[in-house]
Formats: C-alpha cells, structure tokens, sequence
C-alpha cells in the first residue's frame, strides 16, 4: 500500500467530514448530557445546542451515505484495474508459454549442432580418407542445420524474443564458418 494519503480524494474527503460530523455529535451529545435539567437552565442555549445536534446527525447520515456511495466507485474502480491485471496475467502467462517452447526448440537445435561438432571432432585426427568421404553428410547436415536455424531466428524475431534470435544468428554463423572449413578440405 503506498504510504501517502491522496488528501483530495472524494473518499478521503467523505471519511474526513464524516470524522467531523461525528466529533462534533459526540462534543455536543457530550455538553447536552451534562447539562443539569433540574436546575435553572438556558432553554435558548439547550435548545440551539439541540439543533446544532440534530444537524451534526443528518450531516453523519448524508457522510455514511456519501461513504457508502464512494466505496462502491472505489470497488467498482478496483475491479476494472483487476480485471485488467487478469488480462495483463494471462498474456504473461501465454508469453512464458511461448518462451519455454522456444527455449525447447533452441536446446534440441544446440543439441544437435553439438552432436554434430562431436561426429565432425572424431575425423579431425584421423585419416583424410575417412574424413573426406565423410564430409558430403557433414555438409549436408550444416546446411539442413543452418536452415532451421535461420527458420528459428525468424520465429524468434516474429515473436520479438531478440536474445533468442541473436543466439540463432551466433549459432548459425559458428555452423557457417564450420561449412566453409569442411568445403575447403573438400
């Protein structure tokens, strides 16, 4: 709850003027009730203290009813921001959705790039042979990499998730310079 009072509020002011009301009722209430009805008495003074009385108590009932009134706003303004925090909740919750699922999708990608760099790390201190003969599938493999990671890269970017598309964009570079060097050995 925020420490400062919004003193200008309508449901500030009811309270306060409702707090008024009911000092004054008590103050007056008290000063009637004091007053001694066997003894020689101002009638005016009782008499205009009685008035000031009555008038303090419609002031406390129009200030309850004004209360009344400016809590059902309250609540009614209360409600809609909820109601919108609810929206605002959902979408939170549909975006970690689709956060996690591209999380996913970006670990089996480096999945398989590093499954990869593992078979193409097997024939780096073998025989040529064997290597050369291998790199056509190598090749093949970078190339269908590259594109799914260029597919991912644009969903990320689609779905403005930048840290993600510039992983993708690393990555693919990294595979890129990998296919140059394998086209080179060729």
């Amino acid at each position: 709850m925020p420490d400062k009072t919004n003193r200008n509020s309508p449901l500030v002011k009811c309270v306060l003027a409702l707090d008024n009301y009911l000092s004054e009722l008590e103050r007056i209430g008290a000063k009637i009730n004091a007053t001694d009805m066997t003894s020689d008495l101002d009638i005016d003074h009782i008499q205009k203290l009685m008035t000031r009385f009555a008038a303090c108590g419609q002031g406390v009932s129009e200030e309850v009813n004004n209360l009344s009134t400016q809590l059902r706003e309250a609540q009614a303004r209360a409600e809609t921001v909820a109601e919108g925090v609810t929206r605002q909740a959902e979408l939170l919750n549909i975006r970690r959705k689709e956060e996690n699922q591209k999380l996913e999708e970006f670990r089996v990608l480096g999945e398989k790039v590093r499954d990869l760099n593992t078979a193409m790390g097997q024939f780096r201190d073998g025989d040529r042979a064997t290597l050369r003969a291998q790199l056509p599938v190598f090749e093949s493999q970078l190339t269908a990499l590259i594109g799914e990671l260029q597919a991912f890269r644009e969903s990320a970017r689609a779905v403005r998730m930048r840290a993600l598309a510039k992983s993708a964009e690393s990555l693919m570079q990294t595979l890129q310079t990998a296919r140059t060097r394998i086209q080179n050995l060729a």
